[in-house]
């Protein structure tokens, strides 16, 4: 069974499953992406997700045993993820579906996953978790344009953010602010089309392939 817990400083997530889970949830990511109509940067921000599930599955991130005796003990092979990154990722795979026939398998992961991220999201904090839900459950106008340059940008001003419940109460301003007509966004897209056109490039060339701030998870 897939599940999810919340990081120790509300970072983000620790996405665990078994060996079938996990491959199970990355064929339907694949699956989903593969045949929806959208952006190929954002179907290959989609895929990170699955990047993810499959170092997992391959136990090169996080293992832990649960159980509370000899009896119900079971292995989970994990993954953290960012919460605006899993968020975007789970909301667009959604979005994904709607635009092509799905299996009942390929629903019950994505139910399973939404349910799970649900879930946690409470369990961090219960007032600003329901704003992050129902964020996650509406539908999100994806942009074409610099979306997923702007989704690194707004994981890293989170990442930034104080750490534990205080930076998780900024978390639904950072998700409203993936929207491509927020203030946030505008901002930034013009920031790129004047420093493209000051540089003679496009816009698109302006990818920060930085590491980035460590993340206190």
């Amino acid at each position: 069974m897939l599940l999810t817990i919340p990081t120790k400083y509300a970072a983000g997530i620790t996405l665990w499953g078994d060996y079938r889970d996990l491959e199970s949830l990355h064929e339907t990511i694949h699956g989903l992406v593969e045949g929806a109509p959208s952006d190929d940067n954002i179907k290959d921000t989609v895929l990170g997700l699955a990047y993810d599930v499959r170092h997992a599955h391959q136990r090169d991130r996080e293992e832990e045993t649960f159980g509370h005796n000899e009896y119900d003990r079971v292995t989970y092979r994990g993954v953290k993820i960012l919460w605006p990154v899993v968020l975007f990722q789970t909301n667009a795979l959604r979005y994904f579906a709607a635009f092509q026939p799905t299996t009942k398998e390929q629903q019950s992961n994505l139910y399973r996953l939404e349910s799970c991220l649900a879930k946690s999201l409470i369990e961090v904090d219960g007032q600003t978790g329901a704003e992050c839900v129902e964020w996650l459950n509406a539908p999100l106008p994806l942009s074409s344009d610099y979306y997923c340059q702007y989704l690194t940008e707004a994981s890293k001003k989170y990442i930034e953010c104080a750490i534990g419940k205080a930076r998780f109460k900024k978390l639904p301003v950072i998700l409203r602010s993936l929207n491509p007509l927020s203030p946030e966004y505008k901002k930034f897209a013009a920031y790129l089309e004047v420093t493209a056109k000051a540089r003679g490039c496009s816009p698109h060339e302006l990818a920060d392939f930085s590491e980035g701030p460590e993340i206190r998870w």
